[in-house]
This record gives C-alpha cells, sequence and structure tokens, in this order.
C-alpha cells in the first residue's frame, strides 16, 4: 500500500509540472493568461478551461481537436497562415528574435530569452509575457501573432 502511494504521489508531480504558464507581464506571480499542456493552449490556468488551440508539431488548430480548421503552419522556422508550406509568412523566428513576415533581417517585433518574451529588440525592453516551465516557440508566435 504505501508503495502505491508513494509511485501515486510521483506520478502526481510529473503531472503538476507538465503543465506551463503564460503569464502577462513581468514576474512569475502575475496573472495567468495561457496554459499550455504540450498539446492544447488553453486560455486562463488550468488543465480544465477551454481549449483556445490544439498543436500537433506542424499545424495550430482551432479549438480542440486533430481535425479542425488549420490556423497556421509551422515549418521550424516560419509561421505561415493556414494549411500549407507555400502560404503567406506571418513571422520568422531565428533563435533569438521573432521578426515581421518572411526573412532574417525584417522588422524585429519581439526577443525571447527562454523565460521573458520582450517588445521589439532587446533585453531591456518591456517584458510581454513571463514563461513558467518548457514552451515550443511556435506556440509563443502563434499567441502574438
Amino acid at each position: 500500500m504505501r508503495f502505491i502511494l508513494t509511485l501515486t504521489l510521483l506520478f502526481s508531480s510529473f503531472l503538476i509540472d507538465a503543465q506551463t504558464y503564460i503569464r502577462a507581464g513581468k514576474g512569475d506571480y502575475k496573472e495567468v493568461v495561457f496554459t499550455w499542456d504540450g498539446k492544447y493552449l488553453r486560455q486562463g490556468k488550468g488543465m480544465y478551461n477551454n481549449v483556445l488551440v490544439t498543436y500537433d508539431g506542424k499545424y495550430f488548430r482551432k479549438g480542440k481537436g486533430d481535425y479542425n480548421l488549420v490556423l497556421a503552419t509551422w515549418d521550424g522556422k516560419y509561421l505561415r497562415k493556414g494549411k500549407g508550406d507555400y502560404k503567406d509568412v506571418l513571422f520568422t523566428w531565428d533563435g533569438e528574435f521573432i521578426r515581421e513576415g518572411k526573412g532574417d533581417y525584417k522588422k524585429v517585433l519581439y526577443t525571447f530569452d527562454g523565460k521573458y518574451l520582450r517588445q521589439g529588440k532587446g533585453s531591456y525592453n518591456t517584458v510581454l509575457y513571463t514563461i513558467t516551465g518548457d514552451i515550443p516557440i511556435e506556440v509563443l508566435i502563434f499567441i502574438v501573432s
């Protein structure tokens, strides 16, 4: 019985840590705007809140479901509008900066350092979101699109 209780506590701690919180502004105690659990982007804090987007590694789909309307396509560098590898490019990711449109020399809209998503180019600009946990960059790019 003690072994089962220990395993249950151990696995429940992994489930708790599996969620990533995206908070408004700078700080680990600010209001949670979005929750990311590895597949679903939810509104607010919690794993039972409204699902805004389903992400399968390539497509962002509206709501909860693997066959819903495709809102955007991610190919590792570009976030494109709608479904397809030849659609219009909304944003470019170059490893540090999120840029407008297609190209590594376009205007920098956001800077991401792994914890803070900042407006514009630079490490001292206004913080839009604080990330508590791990999140794919494409999900952050989708949020700001």
